[in-house]
């Protein structure tokens, strides 16, 4: 019995090894999937330590969007950041418009400075509509990281609802 229960034993911890080898990787985070609001990046892996976060942006009272930040852990401790926890700075984030909202701001902003001359338009789809702006100022620490930041949104694609 005892060396039943030691055989046992053995399958399980072996079991538990080999299914958690795939879904620990971190490598696997650099493919960046958001099935809400249906895009991906893909990230190299300097950025392997990247995080998101999802707030709200009340552009004007009508136009109130959710906005995916992409950040990356600072060393800098002079470094105070608006949009995103302490010890992160957000290199670039993704606007995700309605087409209602849409069709409101290009209507209130176009030729405004709310839309700048780096910010891209990668697309949109049945729902969405998209728009990637780049962080006006970064820490030191993140330079070659910031260089980086065009490289990855040229990734970005939509994904196709099934």
């Amino acid at each position: 019995m005892k060396k039943f229960l030691n055989i046992m034993l053995l399958i399980i911890v072996f079991t538990s090894c080999k299914s958690s080898e795939k879904k620990d990787d971190p490598t696997l985070r650099l493919k960046y999937i958001n099935t809400k609001y249906m895009f991906t990046l893909q990230f190299p892996e300097k950025w392997i330590s990247y995080m998101d976060f999802e707030m709200t942006e009340i552009i004007d009272p009508q136009i109130v969007v959710p906005v995916i930040y992409f950040a990356l852990p600072t060393r800098s401790r002079e470094w105070q950041p608006i949009n995103v926890p302490s010890g992160f700075a957000d290199l670039f984030h993704v606007r995700i418009f309605t087409k209602e909202q849409w069709v409101l701001f290009n209507e209130r902003y176009k030729g405004t400075d709310e839309i700048k001359l780096n910010d891209r338009f990668p697309g949109e789809e049945k729902n969405f509509v998209y728009m990637i702006r780049y962080s006006n100022s970064i820490p030191v620490d993140l330079y070659l990281h910031m260089t980086e930041s065009d490289s990855i949104t040229n990734t970005f694609r939509i994904l196709k609802k099934n």
